[in-house]
This record gives C-alpha cells, structure tokens and sequence, in this order.
C-alpha cells in the first residue's frame, strides 16, 4: 500500500523546512517505526511530497502513536508544526488530524509493468 502527503513551508521558512526534513536516518527509523518498508521524500522550493510503503495487510502506526513512544518524533514534530503553512500544533490535541487530512492524497491506482 502507497500513501502519499505533501505539504510546504511558510513564506521565508523553506530553508529550515527542507533543512529538517533531509534526513534520511531519521526518515528510515520513523518509516520503520510506523511499520512502512520505504519513505521516499521530493524536495523542491519549500514544497514537499512523501510517499510511504507498507506491506500487503500492515496496518499503518499513526505519527502521532509513534511520537508519544519516541521524544525525538515529537520534538521533530513540535519543530515542523510551526514551519508549515496551515501546518498543525503537536500538543494541542487534533491538530495533526486534521492537518493529516488536509495533506494526505488517496491511491487512484497503481500500475506496474
């Protein structure tokens, strides 16, 4: 299963945005941590997209889960929040649900050859 998000940083921020989100250590533990076998992520002028892999029948772990088990996700978290347009407050509760479903895009298929 694919999921994919995107978001961009507010006017000014695209620096330290993209500057938090380069990481590829950090994207592979969380990608592991949420249960995905792969976290690819597209930088480009303060924009970026993310797409996830899970395996067949692997339920997603929520970022929000895997931050109340892990500090540094939620400080990652509490950093990126107000770098975001119309981004999210990690500690006010529903934020990042509501931001989740504001940024996540649905499969519309697929296709392999």
């Amino acid at each position: 299963m694919l999921v994919a998000f995107s978001f961009g940083a507010k006017p000014g921020k695209e620096r330290e945005f993209e500057s938090l989100l380069h990481n590829p250590d950090s994207a592979r533990a969380v990608a592991k941590a949420m249960g995905a076998t792969r976290n690819t992520l597209f930088l480009k002028d303060g924009r970026m997209i993310r797409v996830l892999e899970f395996p067949e029948g692997v339920k997603p772990v929520p970022l929000a889960e895997v931050a109340k088990r892990d500090p540094r996700v939620a400080d990652f978290l509490r950093k990126l929040g107000p770098l975001i347009e119309d981004g999210f407050d990690f500690d006010r509760p529903g934020s990042m649900d509501a931001f989740n479903g504001r940024i996540t895009y649905p499969l519309a298929f697929d296709v392999r050859v």
